[in-house]
């Protein structure tokens, strides 16, 4: 059988290249993704697994995002498995919240993942995998997050929808809705004084979601579409 080929979004650290990781570590040819010039060294982890690529976009646009689509299928000669997974968090409290930061949410979190599936479902074949990177925040509000909140119910419902849509086609799409995950981006508010502990408390399997918790389920849903 030929190498999976995965389009991970968002993915030079945390839960986006712990997913990189797991596809490459499972045997797949992968694309990583970052707004960035730099992949932070990603790429040279990802290389010494499999094969790997890096593809600079900006997926706040359409057009970014149907870019990033092109240049990775057209470097790894096209895609059975797209991973949706960059997004942003630009809340502050409700009173303070700003147009700019709004749509900066918005545009990254909703626009990016819906127009990266379309790019994706024009050139899929049955039997092409979606995987659509959500929150508990998709059905659990939480305080002074009223934007990066309503994005990720917005990923909810454009996964059931994306699911009915594309069905017919033999494309499956499913999401993954991690609660708090250990990551470069949620360490500073992890490492204040008493937060740790005092999430731990809620948490029944008594730790922190960590990254590799996300990839491993990830090629697990992508794995059951392709039926490797």
């Amino acid at each position: 059988m030929t190498q999976p080929r995965v389009c991970v979004t968002g993915s030079t650290q945390g839960i986006g290249l712990a997913i990189a990781t797991a596809f490459a570590r499972a045997g797949a040819r992968v694309v990583i993704n970052s707004h960035l010039a730099g992949d932070g060294g990603a790429l040279a982890a990802l290389s010494a697994l499999t094969e790997a690529q890096y593809v600079q976009a900006d997926l706040s646009t359409a057009q970014g995002a149907r870019d990033l689509i092109a240049q990775a299928g057209d470097r790894l000669g096209g895609l059975d498995t797209l991973v949706c997974n960059a997004g942003i968090f630009r809340d502050t409290t409700f009173a303070d919240l700003t147009e700019a930061a709004v749509d900066q949410t918005l545009d990254l979190n909703v626009k990016g993942y819906l127009f990266g599936v379309q790019a994706f479902a024009a050139q899929a074949a049955p039997g092409a995998s979606i995987i659509c990177v959500g929150s508990t925040n998709s059905v659990a509000g939480e305080k002074d997050s009223v934007a990066y909140d309503a994005s990720k119910g917005a990923v909810l419902m454009l996964v059931r929808s994306l699911a009915v849509t594309l069905g017919e086609r033999g494309i499956r799409v499913n999401g993954i809705g991690p609660g708090i995950v250990d990551t470069p981006l949620t360490r500073a508010g992890l490492d204040r004084p008493g937060i740790r502990p005092r999430l731990i408390r809620q948490i029944p399997l008594g730790r922190i979601g960590a990254p590799d918790d996300i990839g491993d389920v990830a090629v697990f849903l992508a794995e059951v579409a392709r039926e490797i």
